[in-house]
């Protein structure tokens, strides 16, 4: 996924209005553990921090 995650990164930000540098991507492997270590099954997660900005009245 490494070569992606820069595109990734400028997808998302252009999608949600932000700025590219308030989007982190990270991968990893299982090392060989379980079903996703084996190559029998993927995974995915998605953590996402929302804050409601503040009333200028």
């Amino acid at each position: 996924l490494g070569p992606y995650i820069p595109l990734m990164a400028r997808n998302l930000a252009r999608v949600l209005q932000i700025g590219s540098d308030r989007i982190s991507i990270k991968a990893t492997t299982t090392e060989g553990l379980g079903a996703l270590g084996t190559e029998e099954g993927i995974a995915a997660q998605a953590v996402v921090l929302v804050e409601e900005k503040e009333r200028q009245d």
